[in-house]
């Protein structure tokens, strides 16, 4: 092989190793310690708020928080956070089902009586995507 043919071979290979790699970072604002936030990213409409393709969950601090969701591949998602004040690991409700826990959702998204549909909360990631959610 000629040091062209193998130049472009190794090119291509890393633009191969890299296409569709995104990384998307989520600015949390107005958290507030203590507790774990929680954060998940849904791939589907039919996925949304059931089977996360990703999660994080970090120690609470108050302020902003950034998370990072590395190696995703191009394409649309939906991200949901809560912070889990007593650690259980799922956002808890009261006896009529409205959650006791600071939620919310990528796009600031609400919904009129339940939680936001996924068209409301999706976001278009391509590469290194940044995206900010406020804490209620």
């Amino acid at each position: 092989m000629t040091p062209r043919l193998l130049s472009l071979i190794s090119l291509a290979a890393g633009v191969a190793a890299s296409a569709g790699a995104a990384t998307l970072t989520v600015e949390v604002q107005n958290v507030s310690a203590p507790g774990e936030l929680m954060v998940a990213v849904f791939d589907t409409e039919g996925t949304w708020l059931k089977q996360p393709a990703h999660s994080v969950r970090q120690a609470a601090t108050a302020g902003t928080m950034t998370v990072q969701v590395t190696d995703l591949p191009d394409g649309v998602y939906g991200v949901s956070l809560f912070i889990d004040r007593n650690a259980n690991g799922q956002l808890d409700r009261n006896a009529i089902g409205i959650p006791t826990e600071p939620y919310a959702f990528s796009n600031d998204a609400s919904g009129a009586f339940g939680p936001p549909r996924f068209d409301k909360a999706r976001l278009d990631v391509r590469g290194d995507t940044r995206t900010v959610i406020h804490l209620p």
